[in-house]
């Protein structure tokens, strides 16, 4: 379980959901762990797991979608760490207007301005982190990028014109950046999610009213019931994630993959 000893993570929105399950797969592995976020109380939570695995970590706040923050936090995980190998943009950067119906509904319904502004800004939130790391990367003789994106990227649903956009974007990024950065040795790859327990889309459908409108919950509730393999916890796509960034994936850019537990089949 120590095949990422001497290797350094960036985690953004690893404080919790996703990000969290994935930052603790990573330090299981050896790595040491970067979280980037909001919340530095729930940061220091996620640290001290970290640290009962046996590894180390900090935390760097900022803004995913704000530039000047996202290169503060590559040369902080460089002064701290010695540099980076693997970059892992899990925040969501914008997930409140993810939710709302002006934004996630029916197309004809929808505040297309808005929705055209998440797009934009949902992307600068996953892309901003990659390029102030590569830099980095390249110093240290190439690494792992694995975006953390919805799965409404490859499979239609409806309601979901901004979604849809915005990480099917994202995903045909990252293909460019793997045949950009590979002659660097920088792989690039893809992990499409739908729902995941324990996590802010999860608490937003599912711990009280008023979190997503009545049809963005019945969504949810049929993707529960209709998962195969069940719902996914954050450990469970962390374990997808650490498998793209370490050397067992050595061989294998520019793929997008869906844990999504059988119910999307690609």
């Amino acid at each position: 379980m120590n095949s990422m000893n001497g290797k350094v993570a960036i985690v953004t929105g690893g404080s919790g959901g996703i990000g969290k399950g994935v930052a603790l797969q990573l330090a299981a592995r050896g790595a040491r762990i970067v979280i980037n976020g909001r919340n530095e109380e729930r940061a220091r939570a996620v640290l001290e797991e970290v640290a009962r695995l046996g590894s180390e970590g900090c935390f760097v706040a900022g803004d995913v979608r704000s530039r000047s923050d996202m290169e503060a936090v590559a040369a902080q995980a460089v002064v701290r760490f010695g540099g980076i190998d693997i970059v892992v943009p899990s925040a969501g950067g914008h997930d409140d207007e993810a939710r709302d119906p002006a934004v996630r509904g029916p197309f004809a319904d929808i505040d297309l301005a808005r929705a055209t502004n998440f797009v934009a800004q949902a992307l600068a939130g996953k892309l901003m982190v990659v390029q102030a790391a590569v830099a980095h990367m390249r110093k240290r003789g190439g690494g792992s990028v694995v975006f953390v994106t919805s799965e409404g990227g490859r499979t239609p649903t409806p309601g979901q014109t901004a979604m849809a956009s915005f990480s099917g974007g994202l995903i045909m990024a990252s293909k460019v950046l793997s045949k950009e950065l590979a002659r660097d040795r920088i792989r690039v790859n893809c992990v499409c999610v739908t729902v995941v327990r324990d996590s802010p889309s999860w608490a937003a459908a599912f711990d009280g009213e008023g979190g997503v409108s009545d049809h963005h919950r019945k969504q949810y509730e049929k993707i529960v019931a209709g998962a195969p393999l069940g719902v996914a916890a954050p450990q469970d796509i962390g374990g997808v994630v650490a498998f793209l960034a370490s050397e067992d994936s050595a061989y294998l850019t520019g793929a997008t993959l869906s844990p999504t537990g059988g119910l999307t089949i690609h």
